[in-house]
């Protein structure tokens, strides 16, 4: 397969804001595409030390597809329009790429109104902001920022899930305001289910790496 084609304009859209948000973050991103029937999953792996996915329905089966390619040069192929979005080559697969988390055995742990959790997000980012701009500028070095973020993202927002995944989903465009949103637990794996897609990271991880630059916007 080289082509999919999206079922809607909307998916179309929607596929587009969030190949756009990821590039944003980080312009070498990449994502793996897994196909199963009428559904593409976009997994990707915002610098939050999380996986995020975004399903997108298809108009036509997909067959058996299991690529990484560029966020980026994904982006460029596609069009506003209904027309098939050609396949950009191949890439090397980012460590997270093959640490997917399980597609079963998860257990509903609360479900809670998504603009509770977008709202929890907006105190997360205005409390480290307001920590940083508190700080003599010669604190504020990436080890003082990194222990303020390990504080604040690591709150919990829906039953112990951190307050950094609920980040992540905002960041990718995932959560929204309307909707419910689900906490989910599966082995060593936590999950938010949004109403654009799912962040997933396993129990415990930090979520440090290369993430302090995000936590202002």
């Amino acid at each position: 397969m080289t082509t999919f084609l999206p079922a809607a304009t909307t998916e179309m859209n929607a596929l587009h804001g969030y190949l756009t948000r990821l590039v944003r973050l980080d312009p070498r991103a990449c994502v793996r595409l897994q196909g199963r029937q009428q559904v593409l999953g976009v997994w990707a792996g915002p610098p939050l030390d999380v996986v995020t996915l975004r399903p997108v329905a298809l108009a036509e089966p997909c067959g058996d597809l299991d690529v990484t390619v560029s966020a980026q040069r994904l982006l460029e192929r596609m069009t506003t329009g209904q027309e098939p979005v050609e396949l950009p080559p191949p890439v090397p697969g980012p460590s997270w790429a093959g640490l997917l988390p399980p597609r079963s055995g998860w257990t509903a742990v609360a479900t809670v109104p998504a603009g509770a959790v977008h709202d929890a997000v907006r105190v997360g980012v205005d409390a480290f902001t307001r920590r940083v701009r508190v700080l003599a500028e010669a604190d504020r070095t990436r080890g003082r920022l990194d222990t303020v973020a390990t504080e604040i993202w690591g709150r919990p927002v829906v039953a112990g899930v951190p307050l950094r995944l609920a980040h992540a989903a905002d960041l990718t465009g995932l959560l929204g305001r309307d909707g419910e949103v689900t906490a989910l637990a599966a082995g060593t794996w936590l999950r938010l289910s949004c109403p654009g897609g799912s962040v997933a990271a396993r129990a415990g991880s930090a979520g440090l790496a290369g993430s302090v630059d995000l936590f202002a916007l």
